[in-house]
């Protein structure tokens, strides 16, 4: 793997009164799309890998505004779903593509698929490949992957895992599509206070919005844009938009 980005989201689409998704440029918000054209060497292949290996109708939506939208900003010659339908050829399309998406998603899902295709160790075979995680793609590219609950039932399910075993790309532990000034309840609770600042006791974790990314190349880590520290139970602005700072140290 030549680079890592792990983004809450990139903004790929606009949405009409109805919900449909038109494609769009994106934007080099916190300078996103000059650090993608400073690693990314060759624009044959884009590989697309979904979160839910067995919803078809969704992957193939998601990824259809993906690529445009990529087509438009950053073009790539051919673009692939990897999913159960092809899952067979999983390897071939690992190791041959130029650009790898994580798709978003549920994160437990995506998880067992990751786990499935055994793409730990695929990506091990793709030495000059492009690795972009999106949201749940972004948390399970963690060594230790933190999984907070997102779905009714599953706050107050004791048997609920919050802590996954992930790709192992990087050691940090990140929170997506987080707003400081947002309150979120989930099965009753506070998601920040009885969940996020709580879950901070036993490791940390960087939380930020759409925007936001972190960039792990060159044995460095660096988060570029507002986010948020989450660290011993407490809650910290790390750095604003805009600002870039050194965090390959931060993997306790």
């Amino acid at each position: 793997m030549k680079a890592l980005f792990l983004t809450s989201s990139i903004n790929t689409n606009v949405k009409d009164e109805f919900g449909n998704k038109t494609p769009i440029k994106f934007e080099n918000k916190n300078h996103i799309l000059d650090n993608f054209k400073k690693y990314i060497n060759k624009y044959d292949n884009f590989l697309y890998i979904a979160s839910d290996p067995n919803d078809y109708v969704v992957n193939d939506l998601y990824s259809r505004v993906v690529f445009k939208s990529f087509d438009l900003t950053l073009p790539f010659k051919s673009y692939q779903v990897l999913d159960k339908r092809n899952i067979k050829d999983a390897r071939k399309l690992v190791r041959n593509t130029d650009f790898i998406y994580l798709a978003g998603g549920h994160v437990p899902t995506q998880n067992k698929f990751f786990n499935n295709i055994d793409l730990k160790n695929l990506l091990k075979e793709n030495k000059d490949v492009v690795v972009c995680g999106v949201s749940a793609g972004s948390m399970n590219a963690s060594s230790i992957v933190y999984s907070p609950p997102e779905e009714e039932g599953e706050a107050v399910n004791k048997e609920y895992e919050r802590y996954l075993k992930g790709l192992g790309l990087i050691n940090i532990s990140i929170n997506p599509h987080y707003n400081d000034d947002e309150v979120v309840i989930l099965d009753n609770l506070d998601v920040k206070k009885d969940i996020l600042l709580p879950d901070s006791k036993k490791r940390l974790f960087f939380a930020y919005p759409g925007g936001t990314y972190i960039l792990k190349a060159n044995n460095k880590v660096m988060l570029y844009g507002l986010s948020y520290l989450f660290k011993d139970g407490k809650c910290y602005n790390f750095i604003d938009d805009d600002e870039v700072k050194d965090i390959t140290n931060y993997n306790l």
